[in-house]
């Protein structure tokens, strides 16, 4: 790979270029893509000094760039964020990730011989902390793909002390611990948070490190890591996670409420689930067989729920017949202007699913859904627009109407799509349930809530 820099003017304001594309991204990652965006704790995310942000990291690019919208107070400068190097090989991808202040490291599976690479973009990030600049690392060194933190490697300490010894320990830096959290990993039009802790001076380890710099960097690793693990849901039990997940995405709305969380709320729920989480560990502490025997029974749960292809929360809903057909209906009826939506999105839908179909590792699903309509299918679909309502029916006001309406269409369209399924899905536990075959499912349902509520009653 060949090694480049990004051309930023350190300590500078972005080009006008630069700004207008990151309102593009904007408007397309806060109102296109997610339905909506929250961001906690901006009041501690340190003015005018240098900043090192780091992170768990779970969504790959998605993670990035909703951390570059979060941390709009310090906008009128560029920003760098250490990245997975194999990223920067995919054609032009490579060149726009420079440009916006990404920069590659490289991990050991790329060939020890790639390893010295890294030096180059310490380098560029260092420069740019001494300059009160933004640098934001994942130090898990790869996205995980379930909500629980990783190990850390050390390199982004490394990365801050090398800008310290630079200023010669005489300027003042801050790491600031941040985690991220999403409604649903996969699908578009869910919600996003990014939420910021209390920035942590590295300056009280500067005497220390000058004489045992690799105890200073384990004790403050320690530190940072924690503080992040405090933040977000970090689901520890990984032999039983897809069970806990399913409880607290089940379970854990009743849950939620029971305790004045707001469910609908993604940071209310976050923080209801920590608590679920905090307590369902308590629980296999005092008590193991009891709560190995729930996740066994919510095992069997979900192996229900997937047969019947039904959801667990329709087991709480009242649902009306006689309205669900209605609604199914009227779907039916307004199908024609759900398909006109969809292929006005075409280039915007296609392409995303096409890449995701021949990629293994599904955390990565998210980044094209975004990347690939932002850089590629926006763009082209408002081109076609263009001929075709100034080639073709000479329109201006035909041109700008398509291109206005074109957003609201895609965000139609996958609402569409969501409801539809969700419809059918009513429908086949409408059905299911005339033909009494969810006794036995709504029974183990209900005994494992039960008994969850009897053994985190002596958590409480």
């Amino acid at each position: 790979m060949k090694e480049k820099g990004v051309k930023i003017s350190k300590g500078g304001k972005p080009g006008i270029g630069y700004r207008l594309f990151r309102m593009y991204v904007r408007i397309m990652h806060n109102c296109h893509y997610y339905r909506k965006a929250v961001y906690l704790g901006r009041e501690n995310i340190p003015q005018d000094c240098p900043l090192l942000i780091v992170s768990d990291h779970q969504n790959s690019l998605n993670d990035a760039l909703a951390m570059f919208f979060a941390i709009n107070s310090r906008k009128e400068r560029k920003w760098r964020a250490i990245t997975r190097a194999d990223a920067f090989e995919i054609p032009y991808l490579g060149m726009i990730m420079y440009w916006l202040g990404l920069l590659p490291a490289f991990r050991l599976s790329y060939g020890i011989e790639n390893l010295s690479k890294n030096a180059h973009a310490f380098d560029e990030a260092a420069d740019e902390l001494i300059v009160n600049g933004t640098v934001i690392i994942y130090p898990e060194a790869g996205h995980q793909n379930k909500r629980w933190l990783g190990k850390f490697t050390s390199g982004y300490l490394k990365l801050i002390f090398k800008a310290i010894e630079k200023s010669e320990f005489k300027q003042e830096m801050f790491i600031l611990p941040s985690c991220n959290h999403y409604s649903d990993y996969f699908d578009e039009q869910e919600d996003v948070l990014i939420k910021f802790g209390k920035p942590i001076a590295v300056s009280p380890y500067y005497e220390q490190y000058q004489l045992k710099p690799r105890t200073t960097i384990k004790e403050l690793n320690t530190v940072v890591r924690k503080a992040i693990s405090d933040m977000m849901l970090d689901i520890t039990d990984l032999d039983n996670y897809d069970a806990i997940d399913f409880l607290r995405n089940t379970y854990g709305i009743k849950y939620a409420e029971k305790h004045g969380f707001n469910p609908d709320s993604i940071a209310d729920k976050l923080e209801a689930d920590r608590l679920l989480v905090r307590n369902l560990e308590l629980a296999k502490a005092t008590n193991e067989p009891a709560i190995a025997e729930v996740y066994n029974q919510t095992r069997i749960l979900i192996e229900k729920l997937k047969e019947m292809q039904i959801d667990d929360r329709f087991f709480d809903m009242k649902i009306n017949a006689v309205g669900l057909k209605s609604k199914i209906l009227l779907f039916i009826l307004i199908f024609p202007f759900y398909l006109t939506a969809y292929l006005a999105n075409i280039i915007v839908f296609l392409p995303p699913k096409l890449i995701n179909n021949k990629i293994s590792d599904i955390m990565l699903h998210g980044s094209f859904k975004i990347a690939v309509p932002v850089l590629a299918g926006i763009p082209l679909t408002n081109i076609i627009i263009m001929i075709l309502g100034l080639a073709v029916f000479g329109s201006v006001v035909a041109t700008l109407i398509g291109m206005v309406c074109l957003p609201f269409l895609y965000v139609f369209a996958i609402l569409y799509s969501k409801k539809w399924k969700n419809y059918l899905r009513q429908a086949r536990y409408v059905k299911l349930l005339k033909q009494n075959k969810l006794n036995e499912t709504g029974s183990l349902r209900n005994k494992i809530h039960k008994t969850l509520d009897d053994l985190l009653q002596n958590c409480e």
